[in-house]
This record gives C-alpha cells, sequence and structure tokens, in this order.
C-alpha cells in the first residue's frame, strides 16, 4: 500500500481489480480502514495518483497542510 501525507491526514491508496482503493491510516498503530465514498478513476496512472489526491482533498489544504506527499 502506498501511504500520502493529504494535507495533514494520512491516506492509504492500494491498486485493486477495479483501479485503486483508499484507506485511512494510523501510521502509529500500523492499522487501516476502508475510505468510501471516494472512486479513483482506474484510468489514473500511479504517477498521477499525488494530483489526483490533491484534486479531490484540496477543500482540507490549511497554511500549515499545503500540500500532498507521498510518505511510504
Amino acid at each position: 500500500m502506498m501511504v500520502f501525507n493529504v494535507f495533514g491526514r494520512t491516506i492509504g491508496v492500494k491498486a485493486a481489480e477495479s483501479g485503486w482503493k483508499l484507506y485511512r491510516v494510523d501510521l502509529t498503530e500500523n492499522k487501516h480502514s476502508p475510505l468510501r465514498g471516494y472512486v479513483i478513476p482506474p484510468d489514473v496512472e500511479l504517477n498521477d495518483l499525488t494530483q489526483w489526491l490533491d484534486d479531490i482533498f484540496h477543500e482540507m489544504a490549511t497554511a500549515e497542510n499545503s500540500e500532498v506527499k507521498r510518505l511510504k
């Protein structure tokens, strides 16, 4: 699973048969749970995931958390 800091929230992205699945991630406890309500189209390429997350979650941006970064 790839893990991203999305404007201060830790979100995981995992490849699935239908494209990509999103997860809430707790790195301190090494746990994750499905993040429902979001669908990453299957044609989004691996290299485009950071931009896709930025486009979808940009409302969460703050002065302190103003970007999306891949953590792992």
